[in-house]
């Protein structure tokens, strides 16, 4: 090469022309690499996001951009409109689908005494209006992720085998969030009192996760009822760690759960910008400490109206949790993409709460 040949002279001049020449090797390299990535990861989401689009899970966003950039949601009851809800361990999700099958008006649930699941069928076809835990049940895996319902197509799966044949939905997808360090508190007392969730699939690129995959943080023939929580904070496998971004985020931009067995930085910002680009694009989410903003929320949303208040279920047993700072600061720490989702949540959620309210101002 002409550069090489340059720099064939001997003495310091030709020691710092090889040292150029190689750096600018390596950067030409990088460049390459970085340029490849790149669009790969750009082709990826828009093959997603175009997956996502014929499920109808944009349906609404559609709707906001014809209204005058002003967000309308239209959910239309008799129709082919679904409510899915992502249900998140320990964010008062329990308690809003409970109230989504035995206190909502509008659309009221069949549900017999001392059964969980009630039928959320409409009165003409009979199909649900309702993919949740208390109307179709845990159908895609216990507690399933946005990556199993949305980017895997469990719902669309589901549902057409439902019918009997594939049929065009509008999916309106719901969640809520919580306070990240309250929500790991609970979810560790939970632990403690024996839950695991151990049969969830994790499913994402269509394969449940395996062990190589997932390590499990105790023995599952044990089980991890009476946990520390030196113990708990201590393994790097515990899916506790900012389990709100992860479930809202799509898994397959970062490997699935590569990112619990090598963490990066790329990889956190990956999944940072996929949990708020999906909690954005929701029809609904919700606020533990906000539970009548909440309710109010959604019933001015989806112009549904529950005959109970949520606030008065949703309150927490696990608040007489004695932890020091040290520890408080510690699980901060390790949830710290929790933090920032929740603090861009209730950002979004004081914007569009206000939107709530100035549009019902404009109708009196």
């Amino acid at each position: 090469m002409k550069l090489m040949g340059m720099c064939s002279m001997r003495g310091w001049k030709g020691v710092q022309c090889r040292k150029l020449f190689v750096f600018a090797t390596i950067l030409f390299a990088a460049s390459i690499v970085y340029f490849y990535i790149n669009f790969s990861m750009k082709t990826t989401t828009e093959v997603v996001n175009d997956n996502m689009l014929e499920e109808g899970y944009y349906a609404y966003e559609r709707a906001a951009q014809e209204s005058g950039g002003v967000r309308v949601i239209r959910f239309n009851k008799t129709s082919n409109d679904v409510i899915v809800f992502v249900h998140i361990q320990k964010t008062a999700g329990t308690t809003f689908e409970k109230f989504l099958v035995r206190y909502q008006q509008n659309l009221p649930c069949k549900c017999q005494a001392h059964k969980k699941r009630c039928n959320c069928g409409r009165n003409a076809s009979n199909e649900t209006w309702l993919f949740s835990r208390y109307s179709t049940g845990w159908v895609c895996g216990l507690h399933a992720d946005f990556t199993e319902l949305v980017v895997n197509s469990c719902v669309q799966r589901v549902l057409d085998k439902q019918a009997g044949h594939k049929k065009k939905r509008n999916y309106f997808y719901t969640t809520f969030l919580r306070n990240p360090t309250d929500r790991f508190i609970s979810e560790f007392r939970h632990v403690q009192r024996g839950a695991t969730w151990i049969s969830s699939k994790h499913v994402c690129n269509g394969r449940p996760a395996s062990v190589n995959d997932l390590p499990t943080c105790f023995d599952p023939r044990i089980g991890w009822e009476g946990v520390s929580l030196e113990e708990f904070i201590s393994c790097p496998y515990n899916l506790a760690f900012n389990r709100q971004t992860r479930m809202l985020s799509n898994l397959s931009l970062v490997g699935c759960y590569e990112h619990l067995r090598r963490p990066s930085y790329e990889q956190d910002k990956i999944m940072m910008e996929s949990a708020k680009e999906n909690l954005r694009n929701m029809a609904f989410f919700g606020i533990k400490e906000r539970m009548d903003d909440s309710q109010y929320f959604f019933e001015a949303t989806f112009d549904m109206k529950f005959s109970r208040k949520m606030s008065v279920w949703g309150k927490s047993k696990s608040n007489d949790t004695v932890l020091t700072a040290s520890q408080l600061a510690y699980i901060r720490n390790v949830n710290k993409l929790d933090w920032e989702l929740y603090e861009y949540a209730l950002q979004l959620f004081n914007e569009r709460l206000s939107q709530l309210h100035r549009k019902k101002r404009r109708l009196r």
